[in-house]
């Protein structure tokens, strides 16, 4: 089957196992029903693994056609054309110095890449370069295979790193008063607390380049080194976001682990029930859980276990996504995974729940580049350094609580 006969199919299933469950309702669940239900099940998990082998298949197809989009522009027949845009100049330009280092680029292109020098703040970007926007929004696009926390927060963009003081409340303890006529408005001190979103430095450790490859114009550089910057950058991120004390040297972000301080227990430490995730979608504030952003978030191991889980009328929680129609849910609520998030055990977060627009990424608009010659000279390389600078805040504190394994 091609790749949209087996979505096609996938849906089918997906929406045959909705209608099921919505058709029985409320009422316990026959042995011939699960069994019906098992079989789907099975299917639809035939049908996505093969989707995932299609789609592998279709993304390294994709990764050769850019490699090589070069080649193919220059094999075709040039046609007269007006001057290059800024952007386009500056890409040529960044391409030259990838590839060649600045003795090689024109007196031009030189000037261009000396404007695209990185106003460092720090000593380890001194003598790097802005990356281009082209080869950013690639990177980015490469970083959204390894966050499922990043998909559902909100992302603040700034030009610069400088420190940001942020304040942070509990907004469930915020509530306007009746004022009678011709009485003065009674004053109220909300309690803030202030952190500060600043840029922690993240670096994606050298990337070694084989000067063939470099010489290879027939290559496309930037979708290349785009694509390893954006997963070791991508999995370093995602890691901090979730995992960062808001301590040590350097010093981490503040992740959701450690912002995330009002807990719910699990009474085991290797299973849970499903009354206990539903308990943590209900000790979230009612105006929250009607929020636009509420998630529920953990990791692939739980989300196992929840797709096998049934409540007490041998319901299943987890219903499949039908395309552009569902998505997947648990006991009706939209989920996220992130690996980021720990497994279930003694005192571990292994699940959340919230308004996840409450949780602000922010992240430095540019990222530098550094072009490593000599170090690697003697291996006929060229190592490529990149630096990338974000941070992170928890601005309302009851928006987002957590199931956590027995205290111990």
């Amino acid at each position: 089957m091609k790749l949209h006969e087996l979505k096609q199919a996938y849906n089918e299933v997906a929406r045959n196992m909705r209608n099921l469950h919505d058709n029985i309702g409320d009422t316990t669940w026959t042995d011939e029903q699960r069994s019906q239900w098992t079989e789907m099940k099975k299917k639809l998990d035939g049908f996505d693994e093969q989707i995932k082998r299609e789609e592998a298949l279709r993304d390294a197809d994709q990764r050769f056609v850019e490699e090589h989009e070069e080649e193919h522009r220059n094999n075709q027949e040039s046609e007269e054309r007006g001057g290059e845009s800024a952007d386009e100049q500056r890409a040529a330009a960044f391409d030259a110095f990838l590839r060649q280092g600045m003795s090689e680029m024109t007196a031009e292109q030189r000037q261009i890449l000396r404007e695209m020098r990185a106003q460092a703040t720090s000593p380890g970007e001194k003598g790097g370069y802005t990356v281009p926007t082209q080869m950013l929004n690639m990177i980015y696009e490469s970083m959204k295979d390894y966050g499922g926390l990043a998909g559902v927060a909100q992302i603040m963009t700034t030009d610069s790193g400088n420190p940001i003081e942020w304040p942070t409340s509990n907004g469930t303890a915020e509530e306007g008063v009746l004022l009678g006529e011709n009485q003065e408005a009674a004053e109220e001190d909300v309690e803030f607390g202030m952190e500060t979103l600043g840029a922690v430095k993240l670096t994606s450790k050298v990337i070694r380049v084989s000067n063939e490859l470099l010489n290879d114009s027939g290559v496309n550089i930037e979708a290349f080194l785009a694509n390893r910057i954006g997963q070791r950058i991508g999995r370093g991120e995602a890691k901090y976001l979730v995992q960062g004390t808001g301590a040590g040297t350097p010093k981490q972000p503040t992740g959701l682990q450690a912002a995330v301080t009002s807990v719910t227990n699990a009474a085991a430490n290797n299973e849970f029930t499903w009354q206990e995730v539903n308990a943590l979608i209900h000790s979230i504030d009612p105006a929250y859980r009607r929020a636009a952003g509420f998630r529920i978030g953990f990791n692939d191991n739980t989300l196992k276990l929840l797709t096998e889980m049934e409540d007490l009328q041998g319901r299943p929680l987890w219903l499949p996504a039908v395309a552009g129609a569902t998505p997947a849910t648990i006991l009706g609520r939209q989920y996220f995974v992130d690996q980021g998030i720990a497994d279930i055990a003694d005192n571990a977060k292994f699940m959340y729940a919230g308004d996840f627009q409450q949780f602000i990424i922010r992240r430095v608009r540019y990222m530098v580049l550094k072009r490593l010659v000599e170090r690697y000279a003697e291996f006929d390389q060229t190592g490529f350094l990149a630096f990338h600078r974000f941070d992170c805040v928890l601005q309302d504190t009851a928006a987002i609580k957590a199931l956590a394994g027995p205290v111990v």
